[in-house]
């Protein structure tokens, strides 16, 4: 998908912006606080219903406004999609002018992939963060995976509030544990397929920074290998009662990136782990792109320059051209960029200062 026009009313520090964003490299430069990620924020809000990093819904809307609006007309057929919040948490959702109830309909529509210091969460970070790497990408590759993981989180729900209870009632326990390892195997098996087609995408394309050390992906699916998942909740079910939650399920499934025998983050510099970062997700989506005809992921890129030296920033940028996708990028300078691009006709420029873009 492309965003060819893109209204932004009262979000932050942005008033009033509207503009036509190149189908391919967009690079918004500006000071500290001038508004350019908040534009980035913006996208992601109409693409996601939410901000990517305002847990409060009114800390989003302009000071002094009672809600927010975000438009855009996307992909080929200019399709107006566009979303309003007020500050009182409620939001109002349309495409092509009808109401929409599900979040999971617009991320669909519009994927995105999103690269900030934050990003590096799935090195450091909780296997949380890993997981939601992954389900990003079965999400959008395979249809089951969403209906699967739903009632996989329901049945481990009720599960959960029966081993709180204190009062465990054995047949209704063994109704949670069929759900719950039925829709846990299907969403156990949709990863293990996505990750075994993804990694040659990711590897292939890590490749392309010669210095960065051999990486591999190790997949653990949050319940022992050489078990049923039905056998494990059975034999744990004295531990699991105890601490009041279920140990084992795809609710704690890991993603393993390594270099040898250790965990990446504990070996590379700073600035190779953004490398790492940067391919994971940019191979993401190469690899829908690949798999769901063509499908075209908007890319946006918060400091992109910071933490690589000229030559890795070179190598990304000529990544990110060859992606055939739609790429928002910040930067204070943008003169770090010239002599980055192949064909410099691709590349638009906004300075944005004050909450305004010229």
């Amino acid at each position: 998908m492309t965003i060819h026009r893109l209204n932004i009313e009262q979000f932050r520090n942005l008033h009033h912006v509207r503009f036509e964003p190149s189908p391919h490299i967009n690079i918004l430069h500006g000071n500290n606080g001038s508004g350019k990620t908040s534009v980035l924020e913006a996208v992601f809000f109409l693409t996601h219903g939410r901000s990517f990093k305002a847990s409060r819904t009114d800390s989003i809307i302009e000071r002094g406004h009672a809600d927010t609006t975000v438009f855009a007309s996307i992909g080929d057929n200019r399709l107006p999609v566009g979303i309003q919040r007020d500050e009182k948490g409620k939001s109002e959702i349309r495409i092509s002018g009808d109401p929409v109830a599900a979040l999971s309909e617009l991320a669909a529509l519009v994927p995105v992939q999103f690269i900030n210091a934050e990003a590096f969460q799935i090195l450091e970070g909780s296997p949380r963060h890993r997981r939601q790497f992954m389900d990003w990408g079965v999400f959008h590759v395979e249809q089951m995976f969403l209906g699967a993981w739903r009632s996989s989180q329901k049945a481990l729900k009720h599960r959960n509030t029966l081993l709180r209870s204190g009062r465990i009632v054995a047949e209704e326990l063994a109704v949670w544990d069929k759900e719950l390892v039925h829709y846990a195997e299907q969403v156990d098996g949709l990863r293990t397929q996505y990750l075994e087609a993804f990694e040659s995408d990711f590897l292939a394309l890590l490749r392309t920074f010669d210095d960065i050390p051999e990486v591999s992906l190790g997949y653990q699916r949050g319940w022992d290998k050489t078990k049923a998942l039905s056998d494990v909740l059975k034999d744990g079910l004295e531990r699991d009662r105890k601490r009041g939650f279920t140990q084992s399920g795809p609710q704690r499934a890991d993603l393993r990136v390594r270099t040898g025998k250790e965990d990446v983050a504990d070996i590379l510099s700073r600035g190779q782990q953004k490398i790492v970062v940067a391919a994971l997700k940019l191979a993401q989506g190469r690899h829908l792109h690949n798999t769901k005809e063509q499908k075209r992921c908007i890319y946006l890129l918060d400091d992109l320059p910071a933490e690589l030296d000229r030559n890795h920033l070179q190598k990304v940028c000529q990544v990110l051209e060859g992606l055939d996708a739609q790429v928002f990028i910040t930067c204070i300078d943008p003169n770090v960029f010239q002599g980055m691009w192949r064909d410099t006709e691709n590349v638009k420029m906004f300075h944005v200062e004050q909450g305004t873009l010229s």
